[in-house]
């Protein structure tokens, strides 16, 4: 299985974003995101500089850790604006600076060493992201190549357009991820890419992979957009995909690359989840349909606000 790797202080000092002196110290400071999969989570903001790190996953509380050994972290404490648990003294001073002089949200995505399950086409096309993690480092060993559409034991994904299908009474999970697969064939291929600023991808090792296609360079329109390719034969099989696409569009809308056609249509699906899209406002890089966004805003507000008299009624 292939485990997101953890952001490292090594990294982080090649990396340096920002610096703040405190105390007279100046301290390396970084901020940069990173997408959470294996499955899909949406993702993380991440404060990072010596000692400590910061994650936050809506832009408003961030889990502080404290480094316990060379690579190691434990948590320390939580951190809101005007309502922090992390004591101001000389260890955390430049670590409570970075975090309340931060840069604008979303940060930029760093995750730049994607692992791909491939096609099962002749030419091994990227299918499915399965994992990324941060440049500059060797990608993990590739042990297994198998796509998850949510966490275990998550059936909340409902495809619309099956509703008009008499399917089998598979969650609709299920469905999905039997399609990815067969897609990918009986002996499934992935392999990781170094993209570049504007998406093109160099091909590194990974698994079934032949020699040949270490090195390959692929252009940006070979890789999906999202997280599984669109382009399939069948009706049926790409609606089911964009509906996937939609049911995650409040976490996707959080990605800094997307296509402006792209992102107007996951703000409409985002909007029927007016509560999960106004949870990630803050990490928001763009809005196309501004009105739109801001009555689901009002809807979610409004909603929260009711929950406690419904509860106490």
């Amino acid at each position: 299985m292939v485990q997101l790797l953890q952001p490292t202080l090594s990294w982080a000092a090649e990396f340096s974003l920002a610096q703040w002196e405190n105390a007279g110290i100046m301290s390396t400071v970084h901020y940069y995101s990173m997408r959470q999969l294996s499955p899909y989570q949406g993702t993380v903001q991440i404060v990072e500089l010596p000692g400590f790190r910061a994650m936050s996953i809506d832009g408003g509380t961030w889990q502080v850790q404290a480094l316990r050994q060379p690579s190691r972290f434990a948590v320390y404490g939580v951190w809101r604006a005007g309502a922090s648990q992390i004591i101001d003294n000389e260890h955390t001073h430049a670590l409570l600076a970075a975090l309340e002089n931060h840069p604008p949200l979303p940060f930029a995505l760093a995750d730049q060493l994607e692992l791909w399950l491939l096609d099962a086409t002749e030419e091994h096309l990227p299918l499915a992201l399965l994992a990324s993690t941060l440049p500059q480092r060797s990608p993990p060993r590739v042990t297994q190549a198998v796509w998850h559409p949510t966490l275990e034991g998550d059936t909340s994904f409902v495809a619309p357009s099956l509703s008009a299908f008499s399917v089998a009474a598979l969650p609709h999970r299920d469905l999905i991820a039997q399609r990815v697969r067969e897609a990918a064939g009986p002996l499934a291929c992935a392999q990781w890419f170094a993209r570049d600023a504007d998406g093109h991808g160099l091909g590194r090792h990974g698994l079934r992979i032949g020699e040949s296609f270490i090195g390959r360079h692929l252009d940006t329109d070979w890789f999906p957009e999202l997280l599984v390719s669109e382009d399939w034969d069948a009706a049926r099989d790409r609606d089911l995909v964009r509906d996937f696409h939609d049911w995650q569009a409040p976490q996707l809308l959080t990605h800094p690359n997307l296509s402006r056609t792209t992102r107007a249509r996951l703000e409409r699906a985002a909007c029927r989840q007016a509560e999960k899209l106004y949870a990630l406002r803050a990490l928001l890089p763009e809005v196309i349909e501004h009105d739109r966004v801001q009555t689901a805003f009002v809807e979610a507000v409004i909603r929260r606000s009711a929950r406690p008299m419904a509860v106490s009624a």
